[in-house]
Parts: C-alpha cells; sequence; structure tokens
C-alpha cells in the first residue's frame, strides 16, 4: 500500500545550526538513500553532524506535510492494519514496546514531586504507555496521528488518542507527567516541542523522553545501514546523550538521570547473516546467552541503543 501523498519529496529549509545545542558549527557526515513505498522512486538525504554535541540531523529534512502524510498511518512503518493479538505475540517472543512502558512510567511516576496527578502520552502508540499510566493511577490525555496504531490502541484501553500532531495541541490544565517516547526524534522542530512540554508540566513535573541513541553501537557497526536510529525519512534528528541533555537543560529542565537501552532482537543476527536452518537456531542461542552481558557492556560504553532521559521542570 502507498500512502505518501502528492507532496511527497518536497524538502524542507537548510538547517544552519545543531537541532539540539544551536551551535553553527555543523559539518555534512553521510548520506542515504531510502526506497520508501514500491510505488515511489529513491529519494536522496543528506545526514550532518554537530561539532559540538555530536547531534546528527537531516539537512534538508522532509517538508512537513510530507511527514504528516506518513504519520497519518503510522509512525512505526506499519503499511496496513494490525492487529492487538498480532502486536502482543511480538511483544511475547520480543518484549520491547511493553517492557520500556512499564519501567518508563513507574519511574516517572517515582520522579513526580507535583502532586498533579495527570499525564500527557505524546505519540501514544500502540497505548502502552497510557495503559501502565492507567494502572498506576493517573487520569490520561493521548496523541497520535497514526490511524493503524490507534486501532490497536483503542483495542487495548478502550478508547482512542486525539488524532492530531502535538504541535495542534492545546490543553486547559497542566500534567505532572508527559510522556516523550520515541517522538522528538521525529520532530522538525525539537526545541520547539521541548519548550511546549516545559508550558505543559506543573511545577516539578517530569518529562520522559526516550529516543534512539546516535553514539549507538549499531550505527558505530552499520553506518548508514542502520535504521533503529538512522530510520530515514521519518527521523529527521539523531541525538547523544549530550545534544538531548542540553537541549532540555536550556529549556528550564533539570536532567536527574540518563539510561541507556540495549536489547537486540534474538534472531536478528542470523536474518542479517542469512543463516536458516540449523545455523540460524545456534546463531539466535548464542545471540539470547550472550543478550544480557552484550547490553550492559555497550550501556556502561555510552554505546547502548536507546536513551532515556528523565527530566523535571524546575
Amino acid at each position: 500500500m502507498i500512502y505518501t501523498s502528492v507532496v511527497s519529496g518536497v524538502y524542507g529549509d537548510i538547517l544552519q545550526e545543531c537541532v539540539a545545542c544551536r551551535n553553527p558549527h555543523i559539518s555534512y557526515w553521510r548520506k542515504k538513500n531510502f526506497h520508501y513505498t514500491d510505488g515511489e522512486a529513491q529519494k536522496e538525504f543528506h545526514i550532518y553532524r554537530c561539532a559540538n554535541c555530536g547531534t546528527g540531523f537531516l539537512n534538508r529534512p522532509p517538508h512537513k506535510q510530507w511527514l504528516q502524510a506518513i504519520y497519518q498511518y503510522s509512525g512505526q512503518a506499519l503499511t496496513q492494519a494490525i492487529t492487538l493479538a498480532e502486536v502482543l505475540a511480538r511483544e511475547t517472543e520480543f518484549p520491547n514496546c511493553t517492557a520500556d512502558a512499564i519501567r518508563m512510567t513507574e519511574r516517572d511516576s517515582q520522579l513526580n514531586r507535583s502532586g498533579n496527578r495527570q499525564a500527557l502520552d505524546i505519540g501514544s502508540g500502540f497505548g502502552f504507555c497510557t495503559h501502565s499510566l492507567r494502572k498506576l493511577g493517573y487520569r490520561t490525555v493521548s496523541i497520535n496521528p497514526g490511524q493503524y496504531e490507534n486501532t490497536v490502541f483503542r483495542e487495548l484501553n478502550g478508547d482512542e488518542p486525539l488524532p492530531i500532531v502535538f504541535e495542534d495541541y492545546h490543553a486547559a490544565e497542566p500534567f505532572g507527567i508527559v510522556m516523550l517516547s520515541q517522538v522528538l526524534e521525529h520532530l522538525l522542530e525539537p526545541e520547539q516541542a521541548i519548550a511546549k512540554v516545559g508550558g505543559l508540566l506543573a511545577q516539578n513535573g517530569v518529562l520522559a523522553c526516550a529516543v534512539p541513541n546516535y553514539h549507538s553501537v549499531l550505527v558505530k557497526l552499520l553506518g548508514t545501514k542502520d535504521n533503529a536510529c538512522l530510520w530515514i525519512p521519518e527521523h529527521v534528528n539523531y541525538f547523544t546523550e549530550k545534544g538531548l541533555t542540553t537541549l532540555l537543560e536550556r529549556n528550564g529542565f533539570n536532567v536527574v538521570k540518563v539510561e541507556q537501552i540495549t536489547r537486540i532482537p534474538a534472531k536478528a543476527l542470523s536474518k542479517r547473516l542469512g543463516l536458516q536452518g540449523k545455523s540460524a537456531a545456534v546463531m539466535d542461542a548464542l545471540t539470547q546467552r550472550w543478550q544480557n552481558p552484550f547490553a550492559r557492556l555497550m550501556n556502561a560504553l555510552g554505546w547502548g541503543i536507546y536513551l532515556n532521559v528523565y527530566a523535571v521542570k524546575q
């Protein structure tokens, strides 16, 4: 199914400074061509990197309308509808969204000193963060433009998110918690988004922000063949720990905790190597066995696949 609209292929403005720290010392890193659907020609994107904080970003990024044409269906590369049963089957095989939702919401609730029990879930996806927040006793507002994800959200939670992008959202009252999980890398103006989150949070409220790590072992080993971080064109920003921390602190947040998260599906290496049968089974078993030691090492080196940052509004 082709779901990009007639505005596909329209690029945005040339950027003159880093999207995270605003430093003007930026330079070309690499290019990546991406073929989004069977019916659309390859598009070329150029990745720039900041000399100060190491953050990367597309320059020129896709135009806002181009991204919204994609996100109206999904932020998770879905090209057709999916059911909750299918999503839960994936999570049973490789706990990912569910594990992140429980860990992040529980951490957020522990850090929330605002006394406010209302939470905002931006880019709510399949709805696992909202589900977990409700179990913790929070009243929730969820935002997500993706039709396919919102169908799963309804199956899981019994209602639907507001089907809008964050830029169009306006709140009548503040929140004690804001979830921004796997969202900031998609936004063309991340600083405006963080400033807006600051305006939505109550004093001493907490923002939980999860993004792919541009300094991850996958980017180091695979370069532009990596898609966890360099998922083009949906991901327009590629944050480092320094860049994301700088962005948050410049907008009135106190970063209180940073976690590196590394998880690799057991079948990831065998699939990439094209193994089958017994060879694949052996590789899968080795990957599973060494998963935790490898993850601990990568996280300790700062090469984790994802960054989880918790910041309190000052």
